[in-house]
């Protein structure tokens, strides 16, 4: 009885670490865990051959550190940037991390707090930045003011087309006269729109206010969590903040998914839902970059709204063009479309 239960022992690791897609191990923090921690030993047997000397770690927010592997006898350690990532969730001592291993060296963690054996929270909303503070704070400011120019100019088509999209549905409006713009702003600033003007074929920007309830703490937490869930190797996530989805619109990409699919110049990019499509256009700025162009009428036809959670997923890529599925992660599953506000083009 015995030897058949150590055959059939065997027969069971055998079939698990050989042929099992996903692989887990947990680890205890404790002792000098924020310089290096040791992959157990187990572990590293059955898999050494399968880890290169850079591991990637995506934590449970989605953001993804590289961590070097360091050889000590027959043990691996999490050596450089291990560091960066304790320091990044706020690591403590008898924390609990468990490691699911997914194949090409990749791991997703997650993290439970040692007070409560719960999974710690703000882990899930740990944001990534590779720029010194100041210039990443005036780039980012003249990125995001130049591309909600070059959107809030796009033609009426956007306007219409989110009429058609909510028809039937009353929407409260607020408009202003036409005025009519110079063609060219002068050194000094732009010019002031002259008065009592008409048949100026500028396009009026439009504004979106939310007519939704009240959103709940649990509410925001349960979409980014569905999000993080359906999340695989080539995806990305972001939460719609006012900028994406109410003016300006303009959406920016995680610059670590940028880096990873070498997305250093602007190009086409295919939204797709279901079986519905729309054309956006990634505009690169030199330290990163985002959707504009077409982003709108995707947020347009979508009725899409702040703290709503977009899933994306890389289906191919081209040197011109790229193209994304998209998964929707509502905070409220009920739509009712914004109200939308005209705004004299260059108003402020």
């Amino acid at each position: 009885m015995g030897e058949e239960c150590m055959q059939c022992r065997k027969w069971e690791e055998r079939m698990y670490w050989s042929n099992f897609r996903t692989i887990q191990f947990c680890q205890i923090l404790s002792g000098r865990f924020h310089q290096q921690l040791a992959i157990p030993t187990k572990f590293t047997n059955n898999l050494r051959d399968k880890l290169t000397g850079t591991i990637a770690l995506r934590g449970p927010s989605g953001s993804i550190w590289e961590v070097g592997l360091l050889a000590n006898g027959d043990t691996l350690l999490l050596k450089q940037g291990w560091t960066t990532f304790v320091e990044d969730h706020f690591l403590e001592e008898n924390d609990i991390l468990i490691f699911k291993y997914n194949g090409n060296s990749r791991f997703d963690v997650l993290i439970f707090d040692h007070e409560n054996s719960c999974e710690r929270e703000g882990s899930y909303f740990i944001k990534k930045c590779s720029h010194i503070e100041s210039d990443c704070g005036s780039k980012r400011k003249r990125s995001i003011e130049k591309s909600s120019e070059e959107t809030n100019n796009e033609s009426s088509d956007d306007i219409s087309e989110y009429h058609q999209a909510k028809k039937q549905r009353s929407v409260a409006t607020r408009s202003t006269p036409s005025r009519r713009q110079p063609t060219r702003a002068t050194s000094r600033g732009r010019r002031r729109t002259t008065k009592g003007r008409r048949g100026s074929s500028s396009a009026p920007r439009i504004e979106l206010e939310s007519r939704r309830r009240a959103i709940t703490l649990e509410e925001k937490e349960r979409a980014q969590m569905l999000a993080v869930a359906a999340a695989v190797d080539d995806s990305f996530i972001v939460v719609m903040r006012p900028s994406h989805v109410y003016k300006g619109f303009f959406m920016s990409i995680p610059s670590e998914w940028l880096k990873k699919h070498h997305l250093d110049k602007s190009l086409a990019v295919e939204l797709r839902v279901n079986e519905n499509k729309w054309v956006a256009k990634y505009h690169y700025k030199g330290y990163g970059g985002g959707l504009s162009g077409g982003w709108k009428k995707f947020v347009l036809a979508n009725f899409l709204e702040e703290f709503d959670v977009c899933l994306f997923d890389l289906v191919s890529q081209k040197p011109d063009a790229i193209i994304l599925d998209v998964k929707i992660f509502r905070v409220v599953e009920e739509v009712i479309p914004p109200s939308t506000i005209f705004l004299q083009p260059n108003s402020r």
